[in-house]
This record gives C-alpha cells, structure tokens and sequence, in this order.
C-alpha cells in the first residue's frame, strides 16, 4: 500500500511541477507579486499532496516564537527537501539563502532569481557573506522581512551530527538580525534520497528568538544545542 502510495505521490509531484513550470515559464514578464502567488501556489500544492497521497502529516510547537513587525533569519536544520517546501510555504514571502549550485536547476533558478533569492559561493569566504549581507540590506528596503538559511550548508542524516556554518553568526551580528533557530525531524519520513517515504508527522518545533549575541562562541553553541 505505501509503494502505491509513493507512486501516486511521483507521478502527481512530477506531472504537476513540469506542467506549471513549463505554463508559468516566461518569469521575468510577470510581476514580482504575481510571482510571489505562484511559488505560494506551488507549494502550498506539494505540501497538500504531501499529506493526502503520503500521509505526511506535521505539527508546529512554538508558533509563539515567531517575531511580529521585524526582520528575522530563519535558522533550520536540514534533513530533506520536505522543509523546503514547508519553509516556503509556511513563511510566504520569505527570501531563501541557497547555495549556488542550486542556480543551475532548470526553469526553477529562473523562478530564484526573479524572486530575489540569495546564492552563497562557498568557496568566496567572506566575499560571500559580504555579498548576502548587501542582499538582505537591499531586499529590507523593498519591504522583506523573513530570509531562511540552512547553516548547515547539506543535508543531513537523522542522528546525525552536522557542522554549523560559522556564516549564520556574521549575518546575524553584522546585521543585528534576530535569528529563529526551528529544529524538525523530516528525515524520519522524508528520507533523503530514498524513494519510499513514510508516513507519520513531522515534529516542526520552533525555538526562543536569539537577539543581540556578540559573542561568536555562545551563539554557535545555542544553534548546536538545538540541532543536535
């Protein structure tokens, strides 16, 4: 019955994706709030098929958490591709901080771009995180508030321990941006790179604000704690 199921969830997931990429092809004649409506849709899509066909279901602990009338990065664990749609979906209009690789993704970077995504070269240093820093300072002034990064720049294996990209605390203390830390455990259900998902529910838990931390150490430390 779950093979069924998976195949069912392919074959809509794929046939919907090519189909509205292909229809909504011509981006950059759209207007950005148009746009904004499309990646909504979209997700909002994969996220229901996601619960109907796979019986993935989630729940939210600490919704409280969330910052009101701010900007705030978004700090999450990274287990599959399910938090991507979810974060997505879940934070409408928020700007996601991708690694660049992700630019060479057919028709869906050209929804990046024109959405106003910002891409790390991680192999730029602090060229990089100058370059996300300029970004969101841009991006702030046209009315965003919510950017998402996966410091830990991979996906990684449930019970597994990553390593915290040390970039997340230059954003944070250059900036003064809060950062909410949000740990899940989508990979228990999601399984990266396996064809079989299974169902259950996703334990999406979102953490206390960290404001104001200067100190490099104790900040790694709090995302760490979380985490893992």
């Amino acid at each position: 019955m779950n093979l069924l199921r998976n195949l069912v969830f392919y074959f809509i997931f794929y046939s919907w994706t090519v189909f509205f990429f292909l229809i909504f092809s011509p981006v950059k004649l759209f207007p950005k709030k148009f746009l904004l409506f499309l990646s909504n849709l979209w997700t909002s899509k994969v996220i229901k098929i996601t619960q109907k066909i796979l019986k993935i279901d989630y729940e939210l602990i600490g919704i409280k958490n969330i910052p009101k009338n701010t900007s705030f990065l978004i700090t999450s664990n990274h287990q599959s591709a399910w938090e991507t749609f979810f974060l997505s979906f879940f934070f409408k209009g928020s700007i996601f901080i991708l690694k660049e690789e992700l630019k060479r993704i057919p028709l869906m970077s050209l929804y990046f771009k024109e959405l106003g995504f910002i891409f790390i070269n991680r192999n730029s240093g602090f060229k990089s995180i100058k370059n996300i820093i300029s970004s969101i300072k841009e991006l702030e002034k046209k009315g965003v508030r919510k950017f998402i990064i996966f410091p830990e720049g991979t996906r990684i294996p449930v019970n597994t321990r990553g390593q915290i990209n040390p970039g997340v605390f230059a954003i944070h203390k250059i900036l003064k941006i809060p950062v909410l830390p949000i740990k899940h455990n989508s990979g228990r259900y999601w399984k990266n790179k396996r064809f079989i998902k299974e169902p259950g529910k996703i334990r999406v838990e979102f953490y206390p604000v960290i404001k104001n931390t200067s100190n490099k150490k104790l900040f790694m430390k709090k995302i760490e704690k979380i985490f893992y």
